[in-house]
């Protein structure tokens, strides 16, 4: 079974009751928020109660969660050379949204594409070592 990195790495980007699931009879990804289908019911799935009738049909992908996403924005913090914009970005980890406060802090300096580079990094190689470890091969 092959599945696309790039839909790993997505799972990995979302909170907020947002589920990715891979369905294996099409070898296709399939989203889920607030328990429904996210698009057009795809072989007549239309939200997780469907799912789980069919269990045997699809794999959870994962999810870093929002303590594990805050984790790789706090490396990536550390990462930087001290000086106030560490002192910044460490500060917006603190906010609310600590993701929307660390990529303004980040945008206002010009900084924000060295924080995709490293988050997507981390996810990638997080995803790749999932994939091997669930018997999905994962494609480009």
């Amino acid at each position: 079974m092959k599945i696309r990195l790039d839909d790993v790495m997505q799972s990995l980007s979302y909170h907020n009751e947002t589920v990715y699931m891979y369905y294996i009879p099409l070898e296709t990804v399939l989203m889920f928020r607030n328990g429904q289908i996210f698009g057009k019911p795809v072989d007549g799935i239309t939200d997780m109660y469907d799912v789980n009738d069919r269990k045997h049909d699809f794999i959870a992908l994962p999810d870093l969660g929002d303590r594990g996403r805050k984790k790789v924005m706090i490396a990536f913090v550390q990462s930087l050379p001290e000086g106030p914009l560490r002192d910044r970005a460490m500060d917006a980890l603190d906010a609310e949204n600590p993701g929307r406060e660390l990529e303004e802090v980040l945008r206002r300096e010009r900084r924000l594409l060295d924080w995709f580079s490293y988050r997507d990094g981390i996810y990638s190689e997080f995803s790749k070592t999932w994939c091997e470890e669930t018997g999905l091969e994962w494609i480009e």
